[in-house]
């Protein structure tokens, strides 16, 4: 905070004002108006009049420190005393992906992560969130955003595609079974249309990979991706999940994978090494609980950026006014007293 005046030099013509009083009041003649009495050597020693000398001077300087500092005050106010503040925005800087794998096998820890996700989303602030999901190709659902309510309609609206039912089965040997199946994969196949345009399927680096891309790189913002996947690959993929890996750690992106509940070996160590490589922490669907890893992304570092900076002024008339308000009765009580 710096206090400045908008028109200083009316103080400078105000203290020559205040000087030009002062030679004004020493130069007068004092008895211009009196009546000049002769022999009064003898009153001068009395205590009473010594008395009333001495007030009298001592209000006659009080009067004219009164009125200095009323010139010295209007002054001020006429200059316009104010305050200048600069003022800096912050934001939080915590960009989030979520990649999801769409292959049939990985429905099930989809629809729960949706669920998840829509509880993350409405409690963000400032932050970006975006979706991408794949199959035999990468596509973006929903780039990075801060237009939650949007986000949250594609979260649900995604969840519901993942809807299920009881839907009863014979087997060869007639016996009758029910078990849970997505309603409508037709539904699903429109919504990640472009992820099932490639040849293969679970192709989990090129995932991964291009998940990384939707980042910038050197932003100063924290970068994170939740991955979902079964880790079943089938195909060829232009990126290995290592490679995917080693890219998210140069653009300083934290990966989360979450595997399904049948995952195991060397498909379930691939996704603890991607994770460890670029600082993140690998779940087990079978084992992990979403508040865990709500907890876990909340307790990562938010990085802050100044995204405006702005200068206010503040005119401060009111500690003079007030100055002013008291100094004016005071000069009429001075003024009033003088007369002995």
């Amino acid at each position: 905070m710096e206090v400045k005046l908008l028109y200083p030099q009316l103080i400078g013509y105000s203290l020559v004002l205040a000087f030009m009083m002062l030679l004004f009041w020493r130069r007068r003649n004092k008895h211009k108006k009196g009546v000049i009495v002769a022999n009064s050597r003898y009153i001068k020693k009395k205590a009473y009049y010594k008395f009333l000398s001495a007030k009298y001077h001592l209000i006659n300087l009080l009067i004219k420190i009164v009125c200095i500092l009323l010139i010295l005050a209007s002054a001020i106010l006429t200059a316009r005393i104010y305050k200048t503040e600069r003022h800096e925005e912050k934001k939080e800087n915590r960009d989030i992906m979520l990649c999801m794998d769409v292959s049939g096998s990985v429905y099930n820890l989809d629809e729960e992560i949706l669920g998840t996700f829509i509880d993350i989303v409405s409690h963000l602030k400032d932050e970006r969130f975006g979706i991408s999901v794949f199959d035999s190709s990468p596509v973006t659902i929903l780039p990075l955003t801060t237009d939650y309510d949007y986000a949250i309609k594609v979260l649900e609206n995604l969840k519901a595609g993942f809807r299920k039912t009881n839907v009863q089965r014979e087997d060869r040997f007639g016996n009758i079974s029910t078990i849970s199946r997505v309603m409508n994969y037709s539904s699903i196949r429109d919504m990640f249309a472009g992820a099932y345009s490639g040849s293969g399927s679970s192709l989990i680096g090129d995932g991964l990979a291009y998940c990384g891309s939707t980042f910038k790189q050197n932003d100063g913002r924290t970068k994170i991706i939740v991955f979902t996947t079964d880790n079943e690959l089938s195909g060829s993929p232009l990126i290995t999940l290592d490679d995917a890996a080693g890219y998210c750690k140069k653009m300083d992106v934290k990966v989360y994978p979450i595997g399904t509940k049948s995952i195991n070996g060397s498909k379930r160590s691939g996704l603890v090494n991607a994770a460890n490589v670029t600082g993140g922490k690998y779940y087990d669907y079978s084992s992990f609980s979403t508040n865990e890893i709500v907890k876990d992304i909340e307790q990562l570092n938010k990085t802050s950026i100044i995204s405006n900076v702005y200068v206010t002024n503040q005119d401060l008339p009111e500690r003079v006014f007030i100055y002013l308000i008291y100094l004016i009765p005071l000069l009429y009580v001075l003024s009033w007293r003088v007369r002995i």
